[in-house]
Formats: structure tokens, C-alpha cells, sequence
């Protein structure tokens, strides 16, 4: 098995907006790319979606800085839907992600969250998650959202860790206490779902040390023991190695779009009481990408109208 770091192909017009008098394009880490505005205050709406999604789907992650972004909840979601069809919890289609004063799970917290990527324990995985921030800590603080692009983590493993890694299949079981929860079973490496390059799902364990509220089991089938813990360690560096990973340090306003087919992210920690507040909204790929749930009665999402 052999793999590289691949963006996804696109539409015969890919690129064709990259350079534009009307924004700005950088490169802040080793993946994904920073959208500013000549303008300072463009809406965020001016921004072509199809490009917008292709250039999500080329470069994994894309945030947008410095343009009007939607109002309220409402408006988010009303833009989220010139994405496509959107994934609704019992909650709505927008979760408030925010730190409660007696968090129920680690979702809720502002400590370690493991590195795992969104829908695993639903029905469907969506394609693309839309984050914008509301309120965030000073750059120095934390709060930030790391990335994992695991085509990276994947072209830099060597070819007998390939080998191995391509044939673990691992169960994730989490109590079902606020949205989700449940048994997943799931292959570590599987192929994307419409560019066809090779993927990771993963969600790390919790390491020595760290406590948090409705800590997940995780484990290897056919691995035990010290065999298993050391796999998952491994696993885990290769994740967060730095050529694989970019921290987003949220602004105020700031918009970003995730390819969750391909990213893996979690949470910087960060003191509670300070200001974090994001609102997020999940689009569904065409056609939705059915999970590895095995407990169906916690697949209890439903799919949304366009």
C-alpha cells in the first residue's frame, strides 16, 4: 500500500479564482489556506460557494478573515444551506460549541478533547463542517482548533507501518450523555468517499494523565495489552506531528470550512471562564457518507432540507 499527501481533484474551473483583485489567499501552515478580503467588511456571501467548496475540497481548510460574517444562528444557517443539505440534531442544525459552567461531557469543557473527526457516532458523516466564531481568547490564551490532515499522516508513514495500519480496524464506545454516543467499529485507513485517496479515522485515547468528563474507550481488534497501547501511542505521535497538524487561533468573525472526510480536530485547552464561543453547522456530502455506527439507537440524527 502506498499513499501520498493528495488534494482532492476538482471541476475544470479549480484555481480559476485563486487570484482575484477581491481577496487575498495565504498559506498558514503546512495545509489550508487564509481568505482575506481587499475590502475589509466584503460579506462573506460575496465569496462563490463552488469555488468556496472546491478550494475546501484542494486544500482541506479554508478560513475567512476580515469579512462580514453572519449575523446570528439564523443567518448562519440559512448560508450554510448554499452548501448543500444540511445534518440536524435534536438540537437544530446549529451547536453553540462553549464552555458550560457544570459540563455534562468534554464537549462542554475547556480542557483536553481527543483528536476525532465529526458524525462518528450518527448516521451519516458529513462532508464539510462551518465554523464561525462569536468570541474567542486573546492569540496567546489557547482555544484554538487544531487540524490533522491525515493524506500528510499518510505519506509520511513508512511502507510497513502502511501495511500494518491498512489492515486494524478499532471500536470507539461512548456513553451517551448529551448528543451522541454509542459503538463504533470502524477501519483505521478507508479511501475518501468521492476523491478515492486513502483516509484515517481515528480517535485517540485518552493519555496517562489527562481526566475528562465521558472519556471514550478505544481499542484495536486483535490487539491487547501493551501490543495495543503501543500502536495507539503510535497512531497518536503520527498525528500530531507538526508537518501534519495547523492550529486555527480563532478571531473574532472569523469563518472556516473543514473537510471532516479528511481532517481530524480537536480543541486547544484553555483557563475556563475565558471567552470561547463558536457556532457550527455540518453539510452533508452528495450523497451523504453513511458511518461505522454500530449502535443504531444512538444514530438518531436526521437529515435536513437543502
Amino acid at each position: 500500500m502506498t499513499s501520498q499527501a493528495v488534494p482532492a481533484p476538482g471541476p475544470t474551473t479549480a484555481g480559476a479564482l485563486d487570484d482575484t483583485p477581491s481577496w487575498t489567499l495565504a498559506e498558514p501552515g503546512p495545509f489550508g489556506v487564509l481568505l482575506t478580503p481587499a475590502e475589509p467588511g466584503t460579506p462573506v456571501t460575496a465569496v462563490p460557494v463552488p469555488w468556496l467548496r472546491d478550494l475546501a475540497r484542494r486544500h482541506h481548510l479554508v478560513a475567512l478573515r476580515g469579512f462580514t460574517a453572519p449575523a446570528d444562528a439564523a443567518a448562519l444557517d440559512a448560508y450554510a444551506r448554499t452548501w448543500g443539505e444540511l445534518m440536524e440534531w435534536p438540537f437544530g442544525t446549529v451547536f453553540d460549541v462553549r464552555a458550560h459552567q457544570d459540563p455534562e461531557d468534554h464537549v462542554f469543557d475547556t480542557g483536553f478533547m481527543p483528536l476525532h473527526w465529526d458524525g462518528m457516532y450518527v448516521e451519516h458523516v458529513p462532508e464539510f463542517q462551518i465554523f464561525h466564531c462569536v468570541e474567542a481568547p486573546g492569540a496567546a490564551e489557547g482555544g484554538g482548533t487544531l487540524f490533522c490532515d491525515t493524506t500528510r499522516v499518510l505519506a509520511d508513514a513508512d511502507p510497513a507501518t502502511l501495511e500494518r495500519w491498512s489492515g486494524l480496524t478499532l471500536r470507539y464506545r461512548n456513553t451517551k450523555v448529551s448528543h451522541y454516543g454509542g459503538l463504533v467499529v470502524s477501519p483505521l485507513i478507508e479511501p475518501h468517499p468521492d476523491a478515492g485517496f486513502p483516509v484515517m479515522r481515528f480517535l485517540e485515547p485518552v493519555p496517562d494523565g489527562e481526566h475528562i468528563i465521558n472519556e471514550p474507550d478505544v481499542g484495536i481488534d486483535g490487539l491487547e495489552g501493551a501490543a495495543e497501547a503501543a500502536e495507539l501511542a503510535a497512531i497518536r505521535d503520527a498525528a500530531y506531528d507538526p508537518r501534519h497538524c495547523h492550529v486555527h487561533a480563532w478571531q473574532q468573525d472569523d469563518i472556516v470550512i473543514a473537510d471532516n472526510y479528511t481532517l481530524l480536530h480537536t480543541r486547544v485547552p484553555y483557563r475556563r471562564g475565558l471567552p470561547r464561543h463558536l457556532r457550527r453547522v455540518h453539510v452533508l456530502g452528495d450523497p451523504p457518507l453513511r458511518s461505522h455506527i454500530h449502535d443504531q439507537q444512538a444514530a438518531d440524527t436526521r437529515r435536513g432540507n437543502a
